[in-house]
């Protein structure tokens, strides 16, 4: 870089430091301590000016800010337990300003904090993603357990992988986490999404070598290409709101009908700069031919978003700040020095639009005022200083745990593997295993569902019609956790479908219904929806369908599945009596059967044709 460009650069830098110090002010420090745009982030900009300059100066500000933050009275009461927007941050910024000092007080002070926010950490966290989730607390616990060796951070560790592997939910390719998000389905993208998952396990993974851990980080990566778009270069952004979903396109449920700039977002948070982040950590450790060939798109689309320049935000989260820290580390991993320049001259050009216009980002007004490191002012002065000196691996939007002494994995070989597929298998698995069957090494549910069908095949006959029939059962029940759209679609579903047709019995007569979308009928001849199964084979019938939830599993009697069945075939109701019903008595059997109708209607099973 040229002198005047440093120059340019450095002077920036400094103002930004001298804006962003009230932040840190004993009377206002403890008002917001996150990361995100708390006072937590604002030190840990502080940290890496020291680590730069090296100048006593800032270290001394962020040890009196630190210690007047980590100590106060207040810290102990947090309302969210999370990495970058809540308690758990506080541990990061330990850890960090550790290894900036030296001194093991900061880890200790970690450690207690940790006790303190345990029951958060456990109970209060709903999201699964990196920012706000489970996900960025098995980093950050480890990364403190990485520097204290401390045992007690072990089974809080695994409490949370426990959980996430519990919430692992399998799609048409991989598996997804974060359900409970109002978006079209699970979300893509660092901040929130499936590359923000892969990269914490892949994190954890390393650290443990744990292969169930790295499959999971795989099966992240293999789910999120299924929102891939090869035209531009980017994966899609799948966040909605309820204003998006109009009636004429919900059943249509194609993510371009809601937003037709799904493929525009190109941030750390969202889009390719996050996407390429984790896929180059993953192409470092196991280097695949597909990951090596969406990294380098993800470095394509950067660079044609950081020539055009479209948009004026240049912050770490939603801007241009995380197409920088994308590019640098690329630049160093694939040796091409030309990326670290593109990133350069993006900074300056960070720069001159704040000379321009007098903000770093034009959406937020108040922008200037926010001294936020994910959203404001530090992370600007962060991105600078990080160009400014020499390459780092680690920084706050790509973290890494060191590599320590051996230590034993959190699963046992197959074990994670083994309790996912058991989740969606679980009678077709026991029934096999009871046979001498062991569990093959499959990549994925999909070849799992090809073996077991193989095996179940391969069973004496006195133990194969049991199998097949649970099998059957399953596979059905799994498909629809492959079909799930999420909680957006269903919650819009209900409210677009519900409400009951006014009409009389013999008008409802002549309707048609129709089965709504991931239902299904299914007939076995054991109970498969009990956890024990009974000896006595039978018939039994059951409705499954998919819910804002996941997937419910409802026993029903022959004359339901019988009436669902003539849906099925597009029958009217009148049609439907005649075939079900002795019509020598017409009006038991037409009470009967609307009352059956109106039932499947109301449990959300059919709708009638308008």
């Amino acid at each position: 870089m040229e002198s005047p460009d440093k120059l340019l650069l450095d002077t920036e830098l400094r103002r930004i430091a001298a804006a962003v110090l009230p932040a840190l002010q004993p009377d206002v420090i403890a008002a917001k301590t996150d990361l995100f745009n708390g006072s937590g982030g604002v030190i840990l900009f502080y940290l890496r000016l020291y680590e730069h300059y090296k100048e006593q100066h800032y270290l001394d500000v962020s040890i009196t800010a630190a210690d007047t933050l980590l100590y106060h009275p207040e810290i102990t009461q947090q309302q969210y337990y999370t990495f970058c927007t809540g308690a758990t941050g506080l541990l990061y910024l330990c850890v960090k300003l550790y290894e900036a000092t030296g001194r093991r007080r900061y880890l200790d002070r970690a450690i207690a904090l940790t006790a303190h926010f345990k029951e958060g950490i456990q109970q209060r966290v709903q999201q699964d993603d990196w920012l706000s989730g489970h996900a960025g607390n098995i980093f950050v616990l480890t990364y403190l357990y990485a520097y204290t060796q401390e045992d007690s951070l072990l089974p809080l560790v695994r409490s949370l992988t426990d959980t996430l592997i519990q919430q692992a939910r399998v799609a048409p390719e991989g598996l997804r986490w974060g359900h409970v998000k109002m978006s079209f389905d699970s979300l893509t993208g660092f901040s929130h999404g499936a590359s923000g998952m892969a990269y914490a396990w892949m994190q954890v993974a390393a650290y443990f070598r744990d292969e169930g851990l790295q499959y999971l980080a795989g099966q992240a990566l293999d789910y999120e290409m299924q929102y891939y778009d090869p035209t531009a270069r980017n994966w899609l952004d799948l966040r909605l709101t309820n204003t998006c979903i109009g009636r004429e396109n919900f059943f249509h449920w194609d993510i371009r009908r809601f937003r037709e700039d799904a493929a525009a977002t190109n941030t750390w948070a969202h889009g390719a700069a996050g996407a390429g982040i984790a896929r180059l950590l993953a192409y470092k450790m196991l280097p695949r031919a597909e990951w090596r060939v969406q990294l380098q798109d993800a470095v394509e689309r950067s660079l044609e978003d950081a020539q055009q320049l479209k948009r004026g935000d240049f912050t770490l989260c939603s801007g241009y700040g995380g197409i920088v820290f994308f590019l640098l580390q690329a630049a160093e991993a694939l040796q091409q020095p030309d990326l670290q320049q593109a990133a350069q001259i993006l900074a300056l050009q960070a720069v001159r639009y704040y000379h321009t216009y007098g903000t770093y980002n034009s959406y937020v007004p108040t922008m200037m005022q926010d001294a936020g490191l994910f959203s404001g002012l530090s992370g600007v002065g962060y991105m600078l200083a990080s160009l400014l000196m020499p390459f780092r691996d680690d920084s706050v939007l790509h973290p890494v745990i060191p590599a320590g002494r051996q230590v034993p994995p959190l699963y046992a070989a197959g074990e994670v593997k083994r309790r996912l597929f058991l989740k969606y298998y679980p009678h077709t698995m026991r029934l096999l295993m009871a046979t001498g069957w062991t569990l093959p090494d499959v990549p994925g549910i999909g070849m799992l569902e090809t073996m077991l069908q193989k095996a179940v095949a391969a069973l004496p006959e006195e133990h194969r019609r049991q199998a097949a029939d649970a099998f059957a059962f399953e596979q059905q029940r799994t498909a629809l956790w492959k079909e799930h759209r999420g909680l957006l679609y269903y919650t819009r579903r209900n409210e677009f479908t519900g409400g009951m047709p006014e009409a009389t019995a013999e008008a409802l007569l002549r309707m048609k219904w129709v089965v709504m979308e991931q239902v299904r009928l299914c007939r076995t001849h054991w109970q498969w929806d009990q956890q024990e199964l009974a000896s006595a084979a039978g018939e039994y019938c059951y409705l499954m369908q998919n819910h804002a939830y996941g997937v419910a599993v409802f026993p029903v009697g022959k004359l339901t599945a019988a009436i669902f069945d003539h849906f099925q075939g597009g029958y009217t109701l009148e049609e439907t009596l005649v075939r079900c019903f002795n019509v020598a008595d017409r009006q038991q059997a037409v009470t009967m059967l609307v009352a059956q109708t109106l039932s499947l209607l109301r449990q959300g099973f059919i709708k009638p044709v308008l």
